[in-house]
């Protein structure tokens, strides 16, 4: 409860302290008053190292709009054209600009602040002569503020081809600053993430929730390194591995120690159990009432993601076998389930045969739409409790995170404190199944580090002796299943140079579809166009966006 006071004082101070001008480079100096009240003593400085860590909510591309990555992808769909909603509905549909907002510019202009405070909060840190902060406290203090720093360039690197990279608070004579290559962003993000790794001791999420740990720390350094490995000499994915970075990749995650998998697939994501979970490695944090997001308002009440068909089917039934070919399959009306006349009922109840014989992940990350059934209340499942002010038109919907509410409630009006998960401990095995396969083919260590996720979810373990190209297939419809919802498939679809099927997937969805659209250059996204207009021909565009 500590803690979460802090966290909550700390986006207080952050008003005080790291006030934020137009330029994104460049951020307003404290103030005077500031200047003279702040930055004096150790718990001004546990503030500042607290606000930092707002960062993290106050973008919402890293905490409560994570889910909406998965509308660019071929799992979902966003139903509304907003800001909110990182403007995926047209990004899907190639509007993809330098003047785009929503994800576009939030991503970059949202990331450089962030960074910016952790330059600040370095800074002053470092100049700062007080007895009270210990040579210990000091260098704990400096590695979460780097580990926050690479946190947020790796979401740079992986939107955009190139940015600037900077270790310092700039000055208002350096505030724009050139474009740095890729391998530079790259070597800078995982200096950081090494150096804060080399300061913590070997403390888990649990034992220091909201804070980057060692194993946080290897975890994003297998992710960058796994996006890396799919990249040419330029830094451009291509989709081809290259085994010696993935070597890098499986030693990263043999770093992450302390965690195994929780038994509950909801544990993870629901704000009552979350404290309880072994293997949480990251979040966005929140604490309600002080601290809350609007996960069940977007995602439930409002249904703005709106899952694609494609997804559901791509779950397994519980034999291990695809739906559609194993004899549990429950056949159903495929008229009726598309229809847009029939009654509401008869669609819904025709729906939910899908979900039977199915890998249980399916119930808990989706639903058949507007339909709750909630395992933390009484009379589960046939508590279903149907709320369909903005039902979504693909005919399913988001489960995931959505948090219990009863049938007299209304989720509008809910107050949410869930945390965002960021990095799990089924991701860092996922990505060692990979790594492993890639480097070395399908040995027994790839296997054993994706059944262990697979038995979780109560499906059966992978058949053995399949080839190299047969265990990379699963992995990927893995990871497809395991991370739904998490921000997690946009970006592997760019690292397996895979983003481009997407359009002709969207194109088959029935009953609601969008005109998708595929670009080379939608590989990275364009630098805001307000950012280069300010930074008098230092910053440059894209060329392929000029």
């Amino acid at each position: 409860m500590k803690k979460r006071i802090l966290f909550y004082c700390g986006l207080i101070s952050l008003g005080l302290i790291l006030g934020a001008c137009s330029d994104f480079l460049q951020k307003e100096p404290p103030s005077s008053p500031s200047e003279s009240i702040f930055w004096q003593k150790k718990s001004d400085f546990d503030n500042a190292l607290t606000a930092c860590y707002s960062s993290i909510i106050d973008n919402g591309f890293t905490s409560e709009k994570i889910p909406c990555f998965d509308n660019l992808t071929d799992n979902a769909l966003c139903q509304f054209d907003e800001t909110t909603y990182g403007r995926t509905k047209t990004m899907i549909m190639g509007d993809i600009y330098p003047t785009t907002d929503g994800f576009v510019s939030d991503v970059f202009n949202g990331s450089f602040k962030a960074i910016s405070r952790c330059n600040l909060f370095m800074d002053k840190l470092e100049a700062y002569e007080g007895a009270d902060i210990s040579e210990v406290e000091r260098t704990y203090m400096i590695a979460q503020a780097k580990a926050l720093r690479a946190y947020f360039y790796h979401w740079l690197f992986f939107c955009y081809k190139e940015v600037p990279v900077f270790t310092h608070f700039l000055s208002l004579e350096e505030q724009y600053q050139p474009k740095a290559s890729r391998k530079e962003i790259y070597d800078q993000i995982m200096k950081d993430f090494s150096e804060a790794a080399a300061a913590f001791n070997d403390d888990t999420y649990m034992d220091a929730p909201g804070r980057f740990t060692k194993s946080a720390c290897y975890a994003y350094m297998a992710r960058v390194e796994m996006f890396n490995a799919y990249s040419d000499e330029n830094g451009i994915p291509t989709g081809i591995a290259k085994p010696e970075a993935m070597k890098k990749v499986i030693e990263y995650c043999e770093n992450v120690k302390g965690y195994t998998l929780d038994k509950s697939l909801r544990t993870a994501f629901i704000e009552s159990q979350q404290m309880n979970s072994t293997e949480m490695i990251f979040s966005a944090r929140y604490a309600a009432p002080d601290i809350k997001n609007s996960g069940n308002i977007i995602y439930c009440a409002w249904s703005c993601t709106m899952i694609q068909r494609n997804l559901v089917d791509a779950y397994e039934c519980t034999d291990g076998k695809a739906w559609g070919e194993s004899s549990l399959t429950v056949p159903v009306d495929e008229e009726l389930i598309t229809s847009i006349t029939a009654d509401k009922d008869a669609v819904r109840a025709e729906s939910e045969k899908l979900f039977v014989n199915r890998d249980a992940r399916m119930r808990a990350s989706i639903i058949v739409s507007t339909v709750y059934r909630f395992p933390e209340l009484p009379d589960y499942p046939d508590n279903a409790v149907i709320y369909d002010a903005n039902p979504g038109f693909t005919g399913f919907g988001v489960f995931r995170f959505i948090q219990p509410f009863k049938a007299d409630e209304i989720p509008y009006n809910q107050i949410v404190g869930a945390d965002f998960n960021l990095m799990r401990y089924a991701h860092v095995l996922l990505m060692l199944a990979e790594a492993e396969n890639e480097a070395n083919g399908p040995t027994a260590k790839a296997y054993e580090a994706v059944n262990q996720v697979r038995v979780r979810a109560g499906q059966p373990e992978l058949p053995k002796g399949l080839t190299q190209a047969e265990l990379r297939d699963k992995i990927r419809k893995e990871w497809r299943i395991e991370t739904v919802l998490e921000g997690w498939r946009y970006f592997q679809l760019k690292q397996w140079n895979e983003l481009k099927h997407v359009p002709a997937i969207i194109a088959q969805e029935k009953p609601y579809t969008v005109a998708a659209k595929y670009e080379d250059r939608f590989m990275f996204w364009p630098l805001p166009q307000a950012e280069i207009d300010k930074a008098n021909g230092i910053l440059v565009q894209d060329p392929a966006y000029k």
